[in-house]
């Protein structure tokens, strides 16, 4: 179903696959690269993108080494962590209003148009 056109280390002009290329981008070589430069000339800029990374104790050097854990650990278990279980009292995240009634929308205009009226007669 994956055509290697996809996939970093094509090159459109000759039409061929480099697969040291794709390689590197695997294991995390090109944000090694990137970590390296940004740590050389800009100090601010890396503790703002790479603080995560800082904090778990992960250098560029060590980024390769992270990946090849992480690609052993799924091959002698590929089955997926269990999710945990969120409390029962937990309500799920509501980024939108509730809906209301036709009688609270009411009362809602209702309240405005007082609050308004009394703005009104109070300048």
């Amino acid at each position: 179903p994956h055509n290697c056109k996809r996939f970093p280390g094509f090159d459109g002009e000759s039409k061929e696959f480099n697969a040291e290329v794709h390689r590197e981008h695997i294991f995390g070589q090109h944000v090694s690269n990137y970590m390296k430069t940004l740590q050389e000339e800009d100090q601010d800029a890396f503790q703002r993108q790479f603080s995560g990374f800082v904090k778990a104790g992960v250098t560029a050097d060590g980024l390769e080494g992270m990946y090849t854990k992480a690609h052993a650990a799924i091959r002698a278990d590929p089955s997926p962590k269990a999710k945990k279980e969120q409390p029962a009292d937990k309500k799920p995240k509501r980024f939108g209003r509730k809906k209301l009634s036709r009688e609270q929308r009411a009362n809602r205009v209702a309240q405005k148009k007082a609050s308004f009226m009394h703005k009104v007669k109070n300048q």
